[in-house]
């Protein structure tokens, strides 16, 4: 993923993300954001499990919206497009797009906005935000416009 290049992450909608209607239930996209970060910092070189377990910093959202443009339904393949919208001293600014192959339009956008958090309880900064590590914001900053 290059600037102005998305991060492309496929999934496929399952029975369990349906409601009665068939159609997506609209906070299991949100888990679906989340499962395209984590893929992506892995796609970076940083797996999200190293940097929650052995690094112990997180990135919780602290901002989360969504705008709905067309249902999405049991048994679709969909693609995530997600790019980073602007990085912060401690924070990522993040956009989602849900597309479905050969369509002119996104079925829907989402931002987030997460926070790096440090997970060690013997630090004093423990549950606090801190600053984007400077080997990820190496990485990730350039992405932004």
């Amino acid at each position: 993923m290059s600037q102005g290049h998305p991060y492309e992450f496929p999934f496929h909608v399952g029975f369990g993300h349906c409601d009665p209607a068939g159609i997506v239930y609209f906070p299991r996209f949100f888990d679906v954001f989340h499962q395209a970060m984590e893929s992506w910092f892995g796609s970076l070189g940083f797996p999200y499990a190293e940097l929650i377990v052995e690094r112990k910093i997180g990135f919780p959202a602290v901002h989360s919206e969504a705008d709905f443009r067309a249902p999405c339904a049991f048994g679709e393949r969909l693609t995530v497009r997600m790019t980073v919208a602007k990085v912060g001293r401690s924070s990522l600014h993040l956009v989602y797009e849900i597309w479905a192959d050969e369509e002119a339009a996104p079925r829907l956008r989402g931002t987030t906005i997460c926070v790096v958090m440090d997970l060690d309880p013997l630090r004093d900064s423990y549950r606090s935000s801190v600053p984007l590590p400077d080997d990820l914001r190496a990485v990730i900053a350039p992405l932004a416009p």
